[in-house]
């Protein structure tokens, strides 16, 4: 019973790094999200994707997007809000 009570009061003892200050070195601005991205038909998108890209497939409501992984890399362009099948969405990489 004794060692059922130490392993207790252990185990709910608070992480000493929950009790560390937090004192931020440096603040980085946060990434403004895509709001007006541009969208094509499937059948148009040759012209802008090749056939072995890799894409974020979104589909909600028997509706569909594809988003060009190499257009979510770059540091300004992470997140597109979206909607998609009458849902907001925030497709991000």
């Amino acid at each position: 019973m004794r060692i059922g009570w130490i392993l207790l009061v252990l185990g709910s003892a608070a992480p000493a790094w929950a009790e560390a200050d937090f004192n931020p070195r440096k603040v980085v601005a946060p990434f403004p999200a895509i709001t007006d991205a541009k969208h094509v038909p499937a059948k148009e998108a040759g012209k802008f994707v090749s056939d072995d890209e890799l894409v974020l497939g979104v589909a909600v409501g028997g509706e569909a997007r594809a988003y060009p992984i190499n257009m979510l890399t770059n540091p300004t362009r992470e997140i597109v809000n979206d909607h998609v099948g009458g849902r907001a969405i925030a497709a991000t990489w």
